[in-house]
């Protein structure tokens, strides 16, 4: 599943590289734009990726993925700046580094679980840090390695899930950034998160809030029983998530020891997102500070966001 076991889909053979991920990044120069095949962690991510149907109805999240990178491939490679998305997934990803930045020590070992395109990846890198990046969406994982090629840090890439994490050495920090919510077994996911993680180290993990997904401008149209319900909302072919009430995410994490957890995201994607209008950086935040603490507005999160340790 690493990079250095890449297959290319086109006849053109793919550069060398040499020794064991990560792989440094500036050698990976011949990389940008290329296609590239890996042996997956699961066999039923070739056959969603082949156009097959997904095999349970969280799967309907990869389904939609494959459909989208086909339908709206400006939209999915938000990194790039010419994306009609790249501003605000920008300015949505500061908000976790306002949090998370300054626990992140410069040349760690990171783990990216359902990474992407390398929206923090991308981040980490500027950082020095040795990054494996982990993704069931083969599509993605291209985008990503072109994101990366020629640049800081190093990158290994896994096309897999986070129920069948790789073996890896073990992580300094782990990130699982809006995963948890779209996986039907998240205690299975953060079980192979603390095999993977060293005695001490950190996740930083956010999840779906049930009230301001509710609200939110991308709301799917007649999931209000979800509200009520278990917070699962499901459009086959399209999507499937959990959302989460604080105490629904406070149970999830149990066996963690809890550092921070905050409410965010009130306003991009969040239920305030078309009365904010364009703001900056600068106004989401005023937004955000101001939205939190008002006791009206505060349980209208888009997201939860919290910092745990690795106790063990």
């Amino acid at each position: 599943m690493t990079l250095a076991d890449a297959r290319p889909v086109d006849e053109d053979v793919l550069p060398a590289l040499t020794g064991s991920g990560p792989f440094a990044c500036a050698d990976l120069g011949g990389w940008r734009g290329r296609e590239f095949l890996l042996s997956p962690g699961d066999t039923r991510l070739s056959e969603i990726h082949a156009g097959g149907p997904a095999p349970e109805p969280a799967w309907d999240n990869l389904v939609g993925a494959v459909r989208w990178w086909a339908k709206h491939p400006d939209w999915m490679n938000f990194l790039h700046p010419e994306s009609p998305g790249h501003r605000d997934k920008m300015i949505e990803r500061q908000l976790y580094l306002d949090q998370w930045a300054p626990h992140v020590n410069s040349g760690c070992r990171v783990l990216d679980i359902g990474g992407g395109i390398g929206r923090f990846t991308n981040w980490l890198l500027r950082q020095d840090c040795a990054v494996e990046l982990v993704d069931p969406d083969l599509r993605s994982l291209w985008c990503a390695v072109t994101h990366a090629a020629g640049g800081p840090g190093a990158l290994d890439v896994h096309w897999t899930t986070g129920q069948r994490l790789p073996d890896l050495a073990p992580v300094d920090v782990a990130l699982a950034v809006e995963v948890l919510c779209y996986v039907s077994d998240p205690e299975a996911v953060l079980a192979g998160i603390r095999r993977l993680l060293r005695p001490g180290g950190l996740l930083l993990v956010s999840v779906e809030a049930r009230y301001g997904w509710a609200m939110g401008p991308d709301v799917a149209s007649g999931s209000l029983p979800a509200l009520f319900g278990d917070g699962v909302v499901h459009v086959a072919r399209d999507r499937w998530v959990r959302t989460y009430g604080e105490m629904e995410f406070r149970a999830l994490l149990a066996d963690w020891e809890i550092i921070t957890l905050e409410p965010t995201h009130y306003v991009l994607s969040g239920p305030f997102d078309l009365a904010a209008g364009d703001p900056s950086l600068d106004q989401v935040r005023d937004w955000e500070r101001r939205l939190h603490a008002d006791p009206i507005t505060k349980p209208l999160n888009r997201a939860w966001t919290a910092m745990v340790r690795h106790s063990g």
